[in-house]
């Protein structure tokens, strides 16, 4: 004999069930790219001098995990709304996030409001500070929706596959590759 499963129960399973979890992931990611564009249209009000040397604003950590986090979040509504080829897709999203985009905003968010709350003159200089919003969208929104995209994730955990030694490995090359870049920059612009 079938056992019958409760009303109650069927409706409280049905609120986290796969499909109600894909609705929440494309929404957010939807959601994370009218975010990430409303910060990138932004860009050309930035009156900060330093942005109009060479790298242009591509000299900062923010804009770089923010083009990141861009990309991240373009390949998984892709891999989210495509019929075809949707395991590669998850997998390259999965690796960009855990890898990438997600340490990179939480870092900069850590440290950006934290610098930010002991002396904002530090992070951006008097006359050129930005407006609370676009502030937000910069600094803090990016690790807000990739952290809520990680923790929703409909797959396995992402992070269940992730080995210390690649992990440690790729942030060391990104930092030191950020290094590099920053360096370069500077001995083009002299600051």
């Amino acid at each position: 004999m079938p056992t019958q499963v409760s009303p109650r129960l069927a409706s409280s399973s049905s609120s986290s069930s796969p499909r109600s979890v894909s609705a929440l992931i494309i929404i957010i990611h939807v959601t994370g790219l009218l975010f990430f564009a409303a910060s990138f249209s932004w860009l050309p009000n930035i009156t900060n001098p330093l942005h109009n040397g060479f790298g242009g604003s591509y000299q900062f950590l923010t804009f770089i995990a923010l083009t990141i986090s861009t990309i991240t979040f373009g390949v998984g509504l892709l891999a989210d709304l495509s019929p075809l080829s949707k395991q590669q897709l998850f997998a390259l999203k999965s690796m960009l996030s855990v890898y990438a985009a997600t340490p990179l905003e939480v870092l900069v968010s850590i440290l950006y409001w934290s610098v930010r709350t002991v002396d904002k003159r530090f992070v951006m200089p008097p006359g050129h500070e930005l407006p609370f919003i676009p502030d937000l969208g910069f600094h803090a929104v990016p690790a807000v929706m990739l952290t809520l995209d990680l923790m929703l994730s409909r797959r396995s955990p992402p992070w269940s596959s992730i080995k210390a030694y690649s992990t440690i490995t790729l942030d060391s090359v990104l930092a030191l590759l950020y290094w590099a870049w920053v360096e370069y920059c500077f001995s083009l612009n002299g600051w």
